[in-house]
């Protein structure tokens, strides 16, 4: 039972039937093969519209080479602390207990801690991380950095994943604030800019209202002036230094047709903090699929 780890997401207050999770359990234990991860990464899907999986490979030049993959669910629910997903993540270096949750941790910080789909966290979460050290590369504290960026890399994919089978969505948006004083300025500012629905409506109908994007930094609680902020839509810049630039608009609603965008805020402090969350757009689908969510 302690080598039991229990992942599950669902409607909130509804007990599970038991009787159906351990005969789950033994029908998947049976069906157990090695090139079986594909089909593990569709089963777990709820609402997503998409399996989500992705691996890397590490060549360390001298100590050998060794692999991190994962796979990932999550649609719906999704705003940092973590939201309603499940994610997982294996590799085959030999990684003490401490150190693995030590990668997973800051690696989760810049991946799952940093995408929102709807600003509505879940009772339900979790991220695995497995070491089993097959490869025979042992990690210490020299390639630790090597480790983690093996980390990132999948976590971020996987992340991104998720934000693009959002609920609804049709547009993965990249929030980048700048010019902070501290990283909680920057990270509370571009949050706050994620989790607009008004800013989110706005990039669904293609409308560059850079009003939007100052209005959610200036109520976020980050340190904030509108004398030096600077809105950027893609390499646009709509508003600087307290001056709009609205004859760029139709250049910036063609930019907010694609499906990949890119939004930049300055918060106008002169700091040297930054911060990127990822987004998606708020789309009526994403309210019909919630109206209907138990029916």
């Amino acid at each position: 039972a302690s080598e039991v780890l229990v992942a599950s997401t669902g409607v909130i207050g509804v007990s599970l039937d038991r009787q159906r999770v351990t005969d789950g359990i033994a029908s998947a234990a049976s069906g157990l093969v090695r090139n079986g991860g594909a089909a593990a990464a569709r089963a777990i899907m709820t609402t997503d519209p998409f399996p989500k999986e992705y691996a890397v490979e590490v060549d360390t030049k001298t100590f050998g080479t060794f692999r991190v993959g994962g796979m990932a669910k999550g649609s719906g629910m999704i705003e940092p602390r973590m939201a309603t997903m499940l994610g997982y993540l294996t590799t085959d270096a030999a990684v003490e207990p401490e150190m693995l949750s030590r990668v997973l941790n800051e690696a989760a910080r810049y991946t799952f801690n940093a995408i929102t789909v709807d600003g509505e966290p879940s009772t339900n979460d979790c991220v695995f991380a497995m070491a089993n050290g097959a490869s025979g590369v042992s990690i210490n504290e020299d390639l630790y950095p090597v480790l983690f960026e093996a980390f990132r890399a999948v976590a971020h994919e996987l992340a991104l994943g998720i934000v693009r089978g959002g609920e609804g969505a049709t547009k993965l948006i990249s929030i980048t604030t700048t010019g902070a004083t501290t990283d909680a300025d920057a990270w509370m500012a571009a949050r706050a800019i994620a989790n607009s629905p008004l800013v989110k409506t706005a990039v669904h109908g293609g409308d560059p209202n850079w009003g939007r994007l100052v209005a959610a930094a200036g109520r976020s609680g980050a340190a904030f002036s509108l004398e030096g902020a600077r809105v950027q839509i893609g390499s646009l810049v709509l508003f600087e230094n307290g001056r709009p630039f609205d004859e760029l608009a139709p250049k910036a609603a063609e930019y907010l047709t694609g499906k990949d965008l890119k939004i930049e805020v300055n918060l106008g402090m002169g700091g040297s903090h930054t911060a990127t969350v990822w987004t998606c757009d708020l789309s009526a689908e994403y309210v019909k699929i919630n109206a209907e969510y138990r029916t």
